[in-house]
């Protein structure tokens, strides 16, 4: 497994794992219609692995030569709950779950934050993916009081929440 930042040719790769990730995690979530029509919004993980936004960062998973996973984070966005950091978005492939690939890139995704100068940082996952849940609470994140929001997918509220890591692991040894 090698853990390294994305080139903006590897965008079309990054989304086509998104675009899987989401059909299977969240298949008793968000509307069949709407997974089965998702777009893979590749000219955006183009522009994101190009350094699309300072201080963004976008690390893939390659196993094999073949991008299995990623994750994105930088500074937080609002409504930031006094969080500098933010992880928004870590995808794998789902033949690739529950392979340790995850733990690896979160602890990646944490160190990279620290290195942007981040002491500490919060993430949304949707209310309902219990997997992802448990997986964020493993590494001590905590849900955040009072940052429950909802979207709307054709037709159905979505509700997510906050969590918050403080302050952001020094090593894999602090897990």
């Amino acid at each position: 497994m090698i853990m390294r930042p994305a080139s903006p040719e590897e965008g079309p790769a990054v989304a086509a794992v998104r675009v899987a990730s989401w059909r299977c995690a969240y298949r008793d979530i968000v509307p069949g219609s709407f997974l089965e029509s998702m777009s893979s919004n590749e000219a955006h993980w183009c522009r994101v692995a190009s350094g699309g936004a300072p201080g963004t960062q976008l690390l893939v998973c390659e196993i094999d030569g073949r991008i299995v996973g990623f994750a994105c984070y930088g500074a937080a966005r609002p409504p930031n709950f006094e969080f500098s950091g933010e992880l928004y978005a870590t995808y794998f492939l789902p033949e690739m779950i529950g392979r340790g690939y995850g733990a690896v890139t979160m602890l990646e995704a944490m160190g990279g934050l620290r290195s942007l100068g981040h002491r500490d940082m919060m993430l949304w996952v949707i209310e309902n993916n219990a997997r992802a849940r448990r997986f964020y609470e493993s590494f001590g994140g905590i849900e955040i009081a009072d940052s429950r929001r909802s979207f709307e997918i054709d037709g159905t509220t979505i509700w997510e929440v906050a969590y918050g890591f403080r302050p952001l692991p020094v090593s894999a040894a602090k897990r």
